[in-house]
């Protein structure tokens, strides 16, 4: 499955943060969105899930098949706001997942994610490492074909660290199509780094 984004213009308040920005992504490999701050990672996460509409350019998801399909309905988006009910507690958002998505989150995952001792506690009691454990999870149960993921490493511990980047290997092997944001390398498997800056 592919990905293409060609001629991809975006300005926001006048300020131009694209330019006929071109790429070409894979579910072959774990595409990671290298730059600093305000060089827009986060805006291109947004535009590709449809949560902001670019000036110029097209976004045009392919399968193996070699022909066009939908990207709605096809993408789960990790952005900085988790998308977690912070009055409900974590098992409360996992039954409303489950009933949303139509699935039952395999019972490794809440082991692998830290979070089996969380259940029954409220988000907003929760540190922001564990509210990211538990969104994750909300990825993980949606198993969209493309999985945009803004800096979805950030303030977890090792363990969940290494966990995580196991789950994005295994999902490359199902055919997952993966787009992160990060500062840094990742040095995971089947990585490719994309490196972006802002205009001189």
């Amino acid at each position: 499955m592919k990905l293409t984004i060609n001629g991809l213009s975006f300005s926001y308040e006048d300020i131009e943060i694209f330019e006929d920005l071109t790429l070409n992504l894979s579910s072959k490999k774990i595409s990671v969105l290298i730059g600093r701050n305000g060089v827009g990672k986060s805006t291109l996460l947004r535009i590709i899930a449809g949560l902001e509409e670019q000036d110029k350019g097209k976004i045009t998801l392919i399968n193996n098949s070699n022909d066009q399909i939908p990207i709605r309905g096809n993408i789960s988006y990790l952005g900085h706001k988790l998308a977690l009910k912070e009055e409900l507690s974590v098992q409360e958002n996992i039954n409303f997942w489950k009933k949303f998505y139509n699935c039952l989150p395999p019972d490794d995952e809440y082991k692998g994610l830290g979070i089996e001792e969380l259940r029954y506690q409220k988000i907003r009691e929760l540190s922001q490492g564990q509210k990211k454990k538990v969104a994750l999870l909300r990825i993980v149960m949606a198993d969209k074909k493309i999985w945009l993921l803004d800096e979805p490493l950030s303030h977890l511990d090792e363990q969940t660290t290494d966990y995580f980047k196991n789950t994005l290997i295994s999902k490359v092997q199902d055919q997952k199509l993966i787009l992160i944001t990060s500062h840094i390398r990742l040095n995971m498997k089947n990585e490719t780094s994309i490196y972006i800056e802002e205009e001189a």
